[in-house]
């Protein structure tokens, strides 16, 4: 039985934003509203890369997945239920008989391309694996010849939209992820060249670069996002308690900018890297200082005056308390079947794109089991109308839970940063002062590496 696509999104919504703390989305908007849509997805998080763009894009979604889903009972429920095409990679059919079988696709291809008629939108791995590399991997020609098979076949155009997934940690619950949809391409405008799918999975692959992170080895990879962190911090503010950090999709845009720059490095003059170089080391000092003294780095300008310290502790305390009767319940019946799926979580993963993957799946199936069971208990023993007043409250009490929890912890770690501030004013002063001249040296670096890359390159003697 196929699971109806408004319940299917909202599972997904729910499964997502009870993994992951914050789900960040970017260009939404440029996703057309009807018509005939393929979106072409980065792929480093396995099946909850599908989860995520299902619960943010705001049209109906044809999913597809590798056909070795169904090889797992739980997971091949999955596919059924929710209606997944399964693509049958080479390297399985090659692991499974020897030889990767030519035309293994062919029904999927007639299933989507059948949605695309239809205006449907399809969801398109181009990697074809999903894995754990800084950067993507290369594109296979699958999404391309979708698409201009769909236009051989009538469908009057075909419009392909990349989708940028980054994850804080993609493994680990509690952590933030960033959608980004990046610019449309029109499958018609290449039919003309040479080779129309070579053209086309370029297009895309420049599309998907936009939207990505792309380093060149892992090392690069967390010395700019280390670098990356701490300068999204010093140029950031006190945000909302809500908010809980600097953005990700701000660390991400200050990334894109510092590999840009790295990029730079080795044509700079040893004068250049001596300023690098230096700037680095006090960016780095000014962050130890500011977390030895107990602030978060983008807490620094934090109000301290006693009257907002007094209001900021009263709204979160009435908050505090009007939301924790409900979030407790939540607690109370979720938590067996969420630390189950955390264990299974750990427990089966043999690589880093699993963990989130089996959370969810083992989480969805143990919840569900709970959700019959006491049903079952519910309705025999004070009737089926309490039964589903039982159910319909234990979404929303574990949503709650998730949400204060996360609160909670902002609120002590922002408690203690304006009590460190208050305590030691000096120093707080100093961090304030050091900051400016950092920023301001930041934005003369950047000038000036960017000149260095626009400067015409030396000619060849």
């Amino acid at each position: 039985m196929r699971i109806p696509w408004g319940v299917q999104q909202g599972v997904m919504r729910v499964a997502v934003r009870w993994f992951y703390r914050r789900v960040e989305d970017e260009g939404l908007h440029r996703i057309p509203a009807r018509g005939p849509v393929i979106l072409a997805a980065n792929h480093n998080n396995a099946l909850v890369d599908a989860l995520v763009v299902g619960a943010l894009v705001p049209r109906r979604v044809q999913l597809t997945a590798k056909a070795t889903l169904l090889d797992h009972p739980i997971t091949r429920f999955v596919v059924h239920a929710v209606g997944i095409v399964p693509l049958r990679r080479a390297k399985d059919e090659a692991q499974r008989s020897g030889a990767a079988a030519t035309g293994r696709n062919e029904g999927a291809f007639d299933a989507i391309v059948d949605t695309l008629r239809h205006e449907g939108m399809i969801l398109i791995f181009p990697e074809g694996i999903s894995h754990s590399e800084p950067a993507l991997a290369p594109l296979r020609t699958g999404c391309a010849r979708m698409a201009l098979q769909a236009l051989d076949r009538g469908v009057p155009e075909v419009t392909i939209v990349p989708v940028g997934l980054t994850f804080e940690a993609k493994g680990r619950p509690r952590s933030r992820v960033l959608l980004t949809v990046g610019t449309p391409i029109a499958a018609s405008a290449v039919r003309d060249a040479n080779d129309p799918v070579r053209a086309l999975t370029d297009r895309v692959d420049d599309g998907l670069r936009a939207v990505t992170l792309n380093f060149p080895t892992s090392a690069a990879a967390r010395q700019v996002l280390e670098v990356s962190r701490t300068l999204s911090r010093l140029f950031g503010t006190t945000a909302p308690l809500t908010t809980a950090d600097v953005p990700l999709g701000d660390t991400v845009r200050v990334a894109r900018q510092v590999e840009e720059l790295r990029q730079v490095l080795p044509h700079a003059t040893p004068n250049d890297m001596e300023q690098v170089n230096g700037f680095l080391a006090r960016l780095e000092a000014w962050r130890r200082r500011a977390v030895h003294l107990g602030v978060s780095p983008a807490e620094v300008d934090m109000n301290t005056s006693l009257g907002r310290g007094t209001g900021f502790v009263a709204r979160e305390g009435l908050a505090f308390l009007l939301a924790a009767p409900v979030a407790l319940w939540g607690r109370l019946n979720h938590l067996i079947p969420l630390r189950l799926a955390l264990w299974i979580g750990r427990a089966t993963s043999r690589s880093p794109d699993e963990p989130a993957m089996h959370t969810l799946v083992g989480g969805f199936v143990l919840v569900l089991l709970l959700y019959l069971a006491l049903a079952l208990v519910v309705g025999r023993s004070a009737g089926w109308g309490w039964a589903l007043v039982y159910l319909v409250s234990l979404p929303a009490a574990a949503s709650l839970d998730f949400w204060l929890s996360d609160r909670w912890r902002a609120f002590v770690r922002r408690a203690r940063g304006y009590l460190a501030l208050r305590r030691h004013p000096t120093e707080a002063q100093a961090l304030l002062e050091e900051r400016e001249v950092l920023r301001n040296e930041a934005r003369q670096l950047e000038a000036l590496l960017s000149s260095r890359a626009a400067a015409p390159a030396d000619p060849v003697a």
